[in-house]
């Protein structure tokens, strides 16, 4: 049973999030007038496939054009029925962010997480393709990733913020671009969500499960707001979408959550105003499961596809289908709207070439309300370089937070592993179910290598820690012993540690859809385990396996604690990773993606924050973290210098599509994505160990409503062998320098002196120039 104080966090959690009474929300979509749906045209890539669409569309009767847009019962999560005599199929929608879910056969991928704290352009779009290639060979036409910034995670302790990347929109919307990119090379259609400002999981949806902490009765509840004011909106929770549509995006899947007071799936402005009319978006719009609560509204405010529509036995409402029709017949939603509906989803069909090289044909069998594989019909769809490729995101995402010189083990005699994170879990690797949420009681679950609900993925297996430290230790001549106990392991730690030459404390902090985050503690008495194993050694490594901010100040500053390792969430080959790191065969440069606080009363996240968001907020306040944004150490050293900027304009080249955010003119410059200026700066590697360093740059817009400074740009120079340098490389384009104007609806570029700034993190940035819009032609 839970506590009455976990019950009364979790409510005033929810209601800081801006909860909205029941009777104060619209129940009605009536901006759908102002902001009517505008109708697909292809955009800059697809006119063809568009027009094609379209003349395929104007063949089919009004019951074709509806099966054709709503979810059906069928073998995947969700299926879109098909239109036999037309030749279309009926396409198969599949989780998740982290691997195809709920499969077997498949790879456990790194959390989002844990490759944005990467920060490697390559690993991220790598990740994406590998993942991108098994969702493609399992059959599957439309795969339900990536997490495009719903959540950004401002509020740190959402269910879902590590299945996205950093607290920041430009690092985001990288992230987002490369990874729509990653899938769609791959040949499976991605799907960027969940637009927008999906920041929670309490009182998030009507359809929700009673939750472990009881607040409400299941299907009782209203969705939360996410009231944002318009400058937030484009400048912070909407830039990673509109990356994502530059990307060529096919499909955008609405959230959970109301924006404004508006149902997401409703919102005609947020849907067709800022993603189909600013953002230019040609793909088709589809709901979260559950996140449909009509028929007429949804399809006026600009949802595409009813997802899963009629399928598992209508427990996520009854909308679309053949009663599509019968609300087309009777006047409530325009012919026009269905066939813009049905154009939009053939298009991004026509685009993927899928009409051309279809996924194979798998056969799944059905178990349950989910479906996997029949026995007969197993296939194993890794590719030999995957595994490697996580281990490889795992190690260069680790972060290491502190280290007094015990880093990188020197081969150590004896070692002591002490904690259950360490090891297997008791029931298998997959014995929690297909959420990862169903374990035992008093199970022991052993290594987090990813966190739960619908981005959890089925692991082949599960390099554990433990695993790998034993191969490592019989590879050295060490000695090896473990105390896997979270809870009263004191005696057993006196028999053990005071012997052992290092010892490796694992903790961990569980997260998952459906439920926030109670607190930012760790889980198993983690704060009493590491006390009890500093009274026993003076040389302490503490590894933890965590989704995002926890809480270490009991223990952080302790001298007997000599290290600490944040390996986050990282797929099947965590134990590999680790001892990579552990032992210098990969030198540390993974760097945090958010602000680390000293306590949880530092953060403020209720959305009237408007634009400061994490780093922002502590910058704006200043409140010193503990560790800030984009910190992380090394076992090297680098040196920063030569900072240069070269004005030479150049045209944005990246765009598949292109977005119409509306900005003010400049002579020369055709495009808000178009690049300004160039920085660079050279980094020196100072150090005795072969390393790579993230770069950050960091622009001080001269606005007195903008952050002290917001990240523009990021570079990771990488394998510097000691005494060797490297020039970092920052494109600087027109909309990162830009502010997002309320009265005139559009993006400009403040007059003033803008100071450049490049450096190691948020807080350590010893290289600025200046770039003056003094100096910028004039606005026209």
């Amino acid at each position: 049973m839970q506590s009455f104080a976990l019950k009364l966090a979790a409510l005033l959690f929810a209601f800081t999030q801006y909860l909205v009474p029941r009777d104060a929300l619209e129940t009605a979509n009536d901006t759908a007038t102002l902001y009517p749906a505008p109708n697909a045209t292809g955009g800059k890539a697809w006119r063809i496939e568009c027009a094609r669409a379209k003349s395929l569309v104007a063949k089919m009767t009004l019951s074709e054009k509806a099966n054709v847009i709503s979810g059906v019962p069928g073998r995947c999560e969700g299926v879109l029925g098909g239109v036999a005599s037309l030749g279309i199929p009926t396409f198969c929608l599949q989780d998740g962010p982290a691997g195809v879910r709920p499969i077997h056969g498949v790879s456990q991928f790194p959390a989002g997480l844990t490759t944005a704290a990467t920060w490697d352009r390559e690993l991220i779009y790598s990740r994406s393709y590998a993942m991108g290639a098994e969702f493609f060979d399992l059959g599957i036409n439309i795969a339900l990733a990536p997490v495009t910034g719903g959540p950004l995670g401002p509020s740190n302790r959402a269910g879902r913020n590590w299945e996205g990347w950093w607290t920041d929109p430009y690092a985001t919307g990288v992230a987002s671009y490369l990874s729509i990119q990653g899938l769609q090379d791959a040949g499976v259609m991605a799907t960027a969500k969940h637009f927008i400002a999906y920041e929670q999981e309490t009182y998030r949806d009507p359809y929700n499960h009673t939750e472990w902490y009881s607040v409400f009765p299941a299907n009782e509840q209203d969705s939360i707001s996410s009231d944002l004011d318009d400058k937030t909106t484009h400048e912070v929770y909407l830039w990673s979408f509109a990356e994502a549509v530059r990307a060529g995006a096919y499909h955008v899947m609405c959230s959970y959550n109301r924006i404004n007071r508006t149902q997401s799936c409703n919102n005609a402005y947020t849907l067709n105003h800022l993603l189909k009319t600013e953002l230019n978006f040609q793909g088709a719009v589809l709901s979260d499961w559950g996140g449909q609560h009509d028929s007429v509204d949804s399809a006026l405010g600009g949802l595409d596809i009813a997802m899963p529509g009629s399928a598992y036995n209508f427990s996520f409402g009854n909308f679309w289908g053949e009663s599509l029709v019968e609300l087309v017949k009777n006047g409530m939603i325009p012919e026009y709207r269905v066939d813009d509906a049905a154009t939009r989803v053939l298009t991004t069909y026509f685009a993927s070439g899928q009409d051309v090289k279809p996924p194979p044909k798998v056969i799944f069998n059905a178990v349950g309300d989910m479906y996997y594989y029949a026995p007969n019909d197993y296939r194993d769809v890794r590719k030999p370089g995957t595994a490697k490729l996580i281990r490889d995101i795992g190690a260069h995402g680790i972060t290491l937070l502190k280290n007094t010189g015990v880093l990188p083990l020197q081969n150590p005699e004896r070692i002591a592993v002490v904690g259950t994170d360490a090891t297997d879990n008791q029931v298998g690797p997959n014995g929690c179910g297909q959420d990862s949420n169903e374990c035992p009681a008093g199970n022991i679950n052993g290594t987090l290598t990813i966190c739960g609900g619908s981005g959890y993925a089925y692991a082949p297996y599960i390099a554990t820690p433990l695993d790998a430290l034993k191969l490592k230790a019989q590879e050295t001549g060490a000695e090896i012993g473990q105390v896997l106990k979270d809870r009263n392991a004191t005696a057993s730690l006196a028999e053990l540690l005071p012997t052992a030459n290092v010892t490796i404390v694992f903790v961990q902090a569980y997260s998952t859809e459906g439920r926030d985050r109670a607190n930012i503690s760790l889980d198993h008495s983690a704060d009493d385990l590491i006390r009890a194993a500093v009274n026993q050694s003076d040389n302490v490594v503490v590894v933890m396996h965590v989704p995002g901010v926890v809480d270490i100040e009991a223990w952080a500053d302790n001298v007997n604690v000599t290290a600490i390792v944040a390996a986050w969430l990282p797929g099947q080959e965590s134990g590999y990773s680790l001892v990579d790191v552990l032992y210098g065969h990969v030198n540390p440069s993974g760097k945090l993606p958010f602000t680390w606080a000293h306590r949880y009363s530092d953060y403020y996240s209720h959305f009237t924050e408007g634009v400061f968001v994490d780093y922002r907020w502590f910058d704006s306040q200043h409140i010193t973290p503990r560790y800030e944004f984009g910190y992380g150490l090394s076992y090297t050293t680098f040196k920063y210098s030569d900072i240069r900027l070269d004005r030479t304009v150049w045209s944005d080249i990246s765009a598949v599509q292109e977005t119409a955010e509306p900005f003010e003119g400049y002579d020369g410059i055709k495009s808000l994505y178009d690049v300004l200026f160039t920085v660079t700066a050279t980094i020196t590697n100072t150090g005795k160990y072969i390393g790579s360093e993230v770069a950050q740059l960091y622009i001080s817009i001269p606005e007195h409503d903008q952050p002290p400074r917001v990240l523009r740009g990021f570079d990771k120079v990488k394998d510097l062998e000691p005494g060797w340098s490297a020039v970092a490389t920052f494109p600087v384009r027109c909309k990162d320098v830009s502010s997002w104007s309320v009265e005139r609806g559009l993006w400009y570029i403040a007059d003033g002196d803008f100071t450049i700034s490049v450096g190691a993190s948020s807080r350590n940035l010893p290289l600025s120039v200046i770039w003056s819009s003094y100096s910028w032609p004039a606005p026209h």
